[in-house]
């Protein structure tokens, strides 16, 4: 019988003409996401045939929405088609026509930011990958497993809560480049999230990653008419209190470093309760 440890060890084999995924006692499919989100819109810049069914079964099995370049000029073309509105690119280096370097520049330079991940068998130094705008790379052949990691650790969002009498609305919005995209990655690392209230200055705070869950909580299932949290800004931390009826009323109390420290601490305990966002009051289920 094979192990738990087994399940997920899947390696991508890399011939001279062909692809195999080397499977070790796969009994079922690799979710990608943690908590089952499958909404991902991914840009593929392959030109090896063997790998482009390789990663077509890839975004099939994870429920991606995925677009396919046989090279790097394809990959620009999809992108402006698409006005960059892309969750992430799998840019290959060595491709004819146009290589991956060169057309993440053409990206960087003309579209919105997108994360872009380096694939390629021949390593060059960091920098060349860093220098032309790719977020970063993956050497071929690499495991399933590490490329999962590497799609969930890119493909951060920050996010938007828009409370309006009966209505709240949580959006996921795409980072505005890459400096904001790597200050989002290093707050997912702590467990916490950029969001942004109504659309004032100032209304962007930083918070537990579950924050947002136990919004929706407490004004559609609870129904509460006010919600509180902690804004664990380092260099102003505060008790934040949001209120269901206005679209712009969020009174903020400055803690002290032990005060902020004694309520996060009670706030991380509650948060485990509320790992998934509620839509729906009770008596509409």
């Amino acid at each position: 019988m094979a192990s738990k440890n087994a399940i997920n060890r899947c390696f991508v084999t890399i011939q001279p003409d062909f692809v195999t995924i080397a499977k070790t006692g796969l009994q079922k499919p690799v979710n990608c996401l943690a908590g089952g989100t499958h909404n991902m819109r991914i840009l593929i810049a392959e030109d090896n045939v063997p790998l482009q069914l390789m990663a077509k079964r890839l975004m099939e099995r994870w429920g991606f929405d995925y677009d396919m370049a046989s090279n790097g000029q394809e990959a620009v073309d999809h992108a402006k088609a698409n006005q960059g509105k892309y969750d992430l690119c799998l840019m290959d280096i060595d491709m004819p026509i146009m290589n991956g370097f060169e057309a993440t520049k053409i990206i960087r330079h003309k579209l919105k930011y997108f994360p872009i991940i380096g694939l390629t068998g021949n390593l060059r130094a960091k920098e060349e990958y860093w220098e032309v705008g790719m977020d970063d790379f993956l050497a071929k052949p690499y495991s399933i497993d590490k490329l999962c990691q590497k799609i969930r650790e890119l493909t951060v969002k920050y996010y938007k809560v828009i409370v309006n009498n009966e209505d709240i609305f949580i959006k996921k919005e795409m980072p505005m480049d890459q400096q904001h995209a790597q200050e989002l990655r290093e707050l997912a690392k702590k467990n916490l999230q950029r969001v942004k209230f109504f659309d004032g200055p100032g209304n962007s705070l930083i918070v537990h990653k579950n924050v947002t869950n136990k919004i929706s909580h407490d004004f559609n299932v609870k129904r509460q008419l006010m919600t509180t949290f902690i804004n664990r800004d380092p260099d102003k931390p505060t008790r934040c209190e949001l209120y269901k009826e206005s679209n712009y009323l969020m009174p903020q109390i400055y803690l002290t470093e032990e005060e902020s420290n004694n309520l996060t601490q009670l706030e991380d305990t509650e948060l485990e309760k509320y790992p998934e966002p509620a839509f729906k009051r009770i008596e509409d289920k």
